[in-house]
Order: C-alpha cells, then sequence, then structure tokens
C-alpha cells in the first residue's frame, strides 16, 4: 500500500517547476507543494485538502463582452474538473459555482475522452477546447462551456482546475500541462500569452476562505466543554453542508434549535467542490490517544499504478480519502489516505487508526490489515489558547454514482446520515495503545 504514493517528492518538485512560472495560472496548490523552498501562500492550501491533489487557481477580470478559450488535453488520472467560484457569502465564505467533470467534456475532433468509463485510459489523442462565458448559465448550456454569472467587468472572478491522483511517474497535471488561454474580446479579436494576462489582471491572492479565529476561540470558550468541544465521545461524524451549520452550529445541543439558527441547506464553503460530499467530525485525544475509523469502503475504480481501462466500470464512488486537520480557523490538511492505499476485508471492510507516532502500536499497518493517519498538530492557529491535541477529520466521498442510494450525497436532513449511509457510514472510537495492541495482526 505505501507504494502508491500520491506524488512523490520528485514529481512535486517537477510539477512545481514546470508550471509555476504561467501568467493566468498561479503555482501548482495541494499538500506536496506547499512545503516546497519559495512556496508562495496561494500555494499553501488551507480548506481541508486533500492529498492526492493538485490545484490551479485563477483570479482575474474579464472585459465587457470578453470571453476566455482553452485549449487543453485530458491528464492520465483518477479525476479532473474546471470550477468556477461563487460570490463570498456569511462570514467570507465562498461556495461554488459553475462546474463540469472530466467525462462531461466532448475532445475535439479526432481525439478522445479517456473519462469515459466505457473507454480506455491509455489512448490518444486527447485535446479538448474549453469556454469560460461572462452572465447567467441559460436554459440550453453550451458544450464544454462554464459561466461567471455576472456581466460586471469589475467584479473579479475565481476559477479552479482539480487534478486528482496522476497515474504513477505522471506530474501534477496527468502529465499534459496547463491548458493554453485565448482572450476573446467583444470585437473578435484574440488575445495570447502575455498580452492576454496584461488585460485579465491576475492576481496571486491567498484564499481566506476559513473561519473566524476569534469567533471559533468565542465558542469554545463559552460551551459546556471547553477542554475538548466541540469533540464527543464517541465521536459523531456530521454530513458538511454550510460553514455556518457545521461550524458555528456543532455547538448547540439542541438540533431544532441549531437548524433554526444556522439552517443546513447545502451552499458550502470552504470552496468545496460540488462533485463531493464531504462527512467531519471532531476529535480530542484526551478521549484517548488513538482513534480508529471503520466502515464499508465504497467500490472505486483502481487507476493505480496505470491501469487501461476503468475498472471497475461501474463503481459507487470516483474516489474516497480520509484525512486529518487542523482547526476551521486554519483549515490545514495534517495526513490523508486514499482508497486504494486502505487494506480491505473481503466483505470491504476497513480500519484506519488515527494518532501522534509516539503511540502507534506495532499492529496499526497495512500488513496487519489496518492503515495508519498521522494526527498532526492541534488546532494550530496563532494564539495561547489553541490546543494541540484536537482536530477535525474528514472524509470524501468524490463523484458518486448517482444510483448508489447509501452515498452521503442521498443525506437530505442532518441526522439520518447513519440511516441512509448503513455500512458506509463511519463508525469511530477512542482506544488506549495496549487496548489496540490486544487487537493483533489480521494479516491473511
Amino acid at each position: 500500500y505505501a507504494s502508491l504514493n500520491y506524488l512523490p517528492h520528485k514529481l512535486a518538485v517537477k510539477t512545481n517547476n514546470k508550471y509555476g512560472h504561467d501568467c493566468f495560472w498561479a503555482p501548482p496548490k495541494g499538500m506536496d507543494y506547499a512545503n516546497l523552498p519559495g512556496a508562495i501562500p496561494i500555494q499553501k492550501p488551507n480548506l481541508y485538502p486533500d492529498v492526492g491533489s493538485t490545484y490551479f487557481v485563477a483570479q482575474y477580470k474579464l472585459p465587457e463582452g470578453a470571453s476566455l478559450t482553452f485549449h487543453g488535453k485530458f491528464g492520465h488520472e483518477r479525476y479532473m474538473s474546471w470550477t468556477m467560484f461563487g460570490r463570498p457569502g456569511e462570514l467570507g465564505q465562498i461556495a461554488s459555482a459553475d462546474h463540469l467533470r472530466d467525462f462531461q467534456i466532448r475532445p475535439d475532433k479526432g481525439s478522445v475522452n479517456p473519462f469515459k468509463p466505457s473507454g480506455r485510459r491509455d489512448r490518444g489523442p486527447r485535446k479538448y477546447t474549453f469556454h469560460v462565458v461572462s452572465g447567467p448559465i441559460p436554459a440550453h448550456r453550451a458544450p464544454n462551456t462554464i459561466y461567471t454569472q455576472t456581466t460586471d467587468p469589475a467584479t473579479r472572478l475565481g476559477m479552479s482546475i482539480r487534478n486528482y491522483l496522476p497515474d504513477r511517474g505522471r506530474d501534477g497535471t496527468g502529465d499534459v500541462g496547463l491548458p493554453k488561454l485565448v482572450l476573446n474580446l467583444a470585437d473578435g479579436t484574440e488575445v495570447r500569452g502575455q498580452a492576454a494576462c496584461a488585460m485579465l489582471d491576475p492576481i496571486e491572492d491567498v484564499s481566506t476562505s476559513t473561519f473566524p479565529a476569534g469567533l471559533w476561540k468565542g465558542l469554545v470558550a463559552s460551551s459546556a466543554d471547553p477542554v475538548n468541544a466541540p469533540a464527543v465521545n464517541p465521536p459523531k461524524w456530521e454530513k458538511f453542508w454550510n460553514a455556518l451549520y457545521n461550524v458555528a452550529g456543532i455547538f448547540i445541543s439542541d438540533q431544532a434549535e441549531r437548524e433554526a439558527t444556522y439552517p443546513p441547506t447545502e451552499t458550502g464553503g470552504f470552496q468545496n467542490n460540488p462533485d463531493t460530499s464531504y462527512l467531519l467530525t471532531p476529535i480530542s485525544l484526551k478521549y484517548g490517544p488513538l482513534v480508529t475509523v471503520s466502515g464499508k469502503m465504497p467500490t472505486f475504480p483502481k487507476t493505480l499504478p496505470a491501469a487501461n481501462r476503468w475498472n471497475p466500470r461501474k463503481y459507487q464512488v470516483r474516489y474516497w480519502s480520509l484525512c486529518s486537520g487542523s482547526s476551521p480557523v486554519t483549515g490545514l490538511g495534517y495526513d490523508c489516505v486514499y482508497d486504494q492505499q486502505v487494506p480491505i476485508t473481503k466483505k470491504r471492510h476497513y480500519t484506519v487508526v488515527i494518532g501522534r507516532a509516539k503511540d502507534r502500536p506495532p499492529n496499526a499497518r497495512p500488513a496487519c490489515g489496518y492503515q495508519w493517519i498521522n494526527f498532526g498538530k492541534g488546532e494550530n492557529y496563532p494564539d495561547p489558547a489553541a490546543r494541540n491535541y484536537f482536530d477535525v477529520m474528514y472524509m470524501r466521498f468524490m463523484a458518486v454514482d448517482p444510483g448508489w442510494e447509501q452515498a452521503p450525497q442521498k443525506v437530505r436532513k442532518p441526522g439520518t446520515e447513519k440511516k441512509v449511509m448503513g455500512p458506509y457510514f463511519p463508525n469511530t472510537k477512542y482506544w488506549t495503545k495496549s487496548a489496540f495492541r490486544k487487537l493483533g495482526c489480521k494479516a491473511g
């Protein structure tokens, strides 16, 4: 399992060197890039990131009546999408707006789309043409087009390309590079390269879509259990609806009051991916030095190291992962495991163990049937009140089969997660090192 690493250091360096100097796209963003020498703030993901991802973000102003055309190639990877950022809402939270996923994008004439589940992943050519158009989303969309939902040339737009899990040896784009940009002006003129960038005024602004430190600190301090809050024993997983409901609302124990105060509408925040449903739980090591998360693993396509077909062709989820992270104030990701790294039984049951390295039992390893996640550094915001024993765990269910009835995407009401998801809902408990060691090794 360990050999299925997400992006070896040398490939992160290669990706950064290759695409870190584009005049339109900011340098690659992700857990693999944040710690490289000379990394700039926008490369540091602070929105509960995933270890398998490389994001390219562009923030620009589109002149009146203009549109953008991109000439790109489909990468050798598990998943790719284009997403516009929404307007900042409550607490400055940025949700997602219009977006298209890989298999929805038509290839150029004579090219193939390797993301079609019935096709092969290794064929070419892989070219496509993509458009960004001003204005609202029309009733009948043009193909390969996302819409800005504004016509104001003074509005700074944001968008991202998400790349997940490149095939082994491929860079963070899946080895196809960044799409080439054409700015189409209102009078029909086409502008490229540096000249286009000069007119689009791109910036490399760090995202501020996290949660205000003062508000979080106050909620913890005034809670019934300021040592652990909002973590409880046993941990309680919830679907992510929006930042106010999940982060501020978790401190309200009365469910009716919580929903009345912070309605659980699926408006998102933390620049969530519209293709993904997230489950979250806070944990406190004061309840026990080790935490286990277990459940049934959804079916997913095994693309690593470099499968030539989608196998299985029909899967419940395109990508699954579990991560440890900081408080919502900083939204940092510490450590993750994704689907292909997790040992499962014949009945697809998994157990992942979370803790500090010093508390890791000898049997908390893949050879014994368990995967391990490092706990990380706790709340991690610059304040003496920050607790180094408090984390947020988050689980991603990405691009699920619309017919899979036990997906978190099918959860319509808070509190029904376990009922809807059945065995796929995570079961979580605290352990001592000696108690976990007694479970022994389940190998074979």
